[in-house]
C-alpha cells in the first residue's frame, strides 16, 4: 500500500495500519480534531485525490457528519476511514498541510 499525503512542500509516503488519521499522526503530520477521533467534529476531514475506492466505505454516522458539513463525495473523515486494499495507491490532502 502507498498512501501519499500531499502537503504544500512535498508528497509524504505513509504506511502502517489503522485509520488514515492514525497513519498521518504516526508520520508526524498534524490532524485537526476536537472529538478525539470519534467522528463528531469533522475537523479531520481529508480530500482524497486518488484511490477513494481503496478506502473503507463510510458508515451511517460518517455519512451524516459529512452531509451535515456539506462535504463533497471525495472528502472523508480521516478518523473513520481505513485503507482496505493494501496494494492500492491513495493520495490525500487537507487545507492546512
Amino acid at each position: 500500500m502507498t498512501i501519499l499525503a500531499t502537503t504544500h512542500l512535498r508528497d509524504r509516503v505513509l504506511s502502517g495500519q489503522g485509520t488514515l488519521m492514525g497513519q498521518c499522526l504516526e508520520a508526524g503530520l498534524p490532524v485537526a480534531s476536537s472529538c478525539s477521533g470519534r467522528g463528531a467534529c469533522a475537523k479531520c476531514a481529508i480530500l482524497v485525490l486518488d484511490g477513494l475506492e481503496a478506502l473503507s466505505r463510510p458508515g451511517p454516522h460518517e455519512l451524516l457528519v459529512l452531509s451535515r458539513n456539506g462535504f463533497p463525495g471525495q472528502v472523508r473523515l480521516s478518523c473513520q476511514c481505513r485503507v482496505l486494499n493494501r496494494r492500492a495507491k491513495v493520495r490525500i490532502t487537507t487545507g492546512y498541510w
